[in-house]
């Protein structure tokens, strides 16, 4: 038993006296070395643009394939003038041999001779005392109706204080009205001491 105290006694004193060493832990530190690039040894690299597209195929035009002729107009230099025919002097002036010139305003105007009535069925009770033509008349040198014509028809109010101007009139009316018209008589309008043709209107009232 005293053997093992020994022991153990020894162990402690040689784990308390034994000389102690300090371990030094080196660091390494790496050294990075940087490279200087200089702007002026930088390559820019541009993106090239994608090429153009391929142009459009023209259409071929046509060529025309008729001849062409040239007209040959041929002048006689021996043409005279003299040859042509004269005109007479009224020519183109829409008189015909002796037909006579209208006067539209003459210095005295025609004035009515004889008065024929129109000869009219009975116009219904809303049209009596309504109606009005105005008749244009183409008078000649001798005082007869060359032509007449129908300048306006018009229908008045009740009152007759103001009128409708109508495109038509029915009742056989205005066929009624133009025979008679064709039948009056006129002294016929004089001018610079001539009877002459010439224009004047009346109005016929039913």
């Amino acid at each position: 038993m005293y053997g093992l105290v020994f022991v153990l006694i020894g162990m402690i004193l040689t784990f308390r006296l034994w000389p102690v060493t300090e371990i030094t832990v080196k660091q390494s530190q790496e050294v990075v070395f940087t490279e200087e690039v200089l702007i002026d040894d930088i390559e820019i690299t541009r993106q090239q643009s994608a090429p153009p597209p391929p142009p459009r195929p023209q259409v071929p035009q046509p060529v025309p394939v008729d001849e062409i002729i040239e007209e040959v107009i041929e002048i006689d230099s021996e043409l005279q003038l003299v040859d042509f025919p004269e005109l007479p002097d009224d020519f183109g002036t829409g008189i015909d041999g002796d037909e006579e010139v209208i006067v539209s305003n003459p210095q005295l105007p025609p004035s009515v001779v004889r008065i024929v009535e129109p000869s009219v069925p009975e116009l219904p009770d809303e049209l009596r005392g309504r109606i009005e033509m105005v008749v244009n008349f183409l008078v000649n040198s001798d005082g007869t109706v060359e032509e007449a014509s129908i300048v306006e028809v018009r229908m008045y109010d009740e009152l007759r204080e103001e009128y409708e101007v109508l495109p038509f009139i029915q009742y056989g009316l205005m066929g009624a009205t133009l025979e008679a018209a064709l039948n009056w008589r006129f002294r016929a309008a004089r001018h610079e001491g001539a009877g002459v043709r010439t224009y004047t209107t009346a109005t016929f009232n039913y």
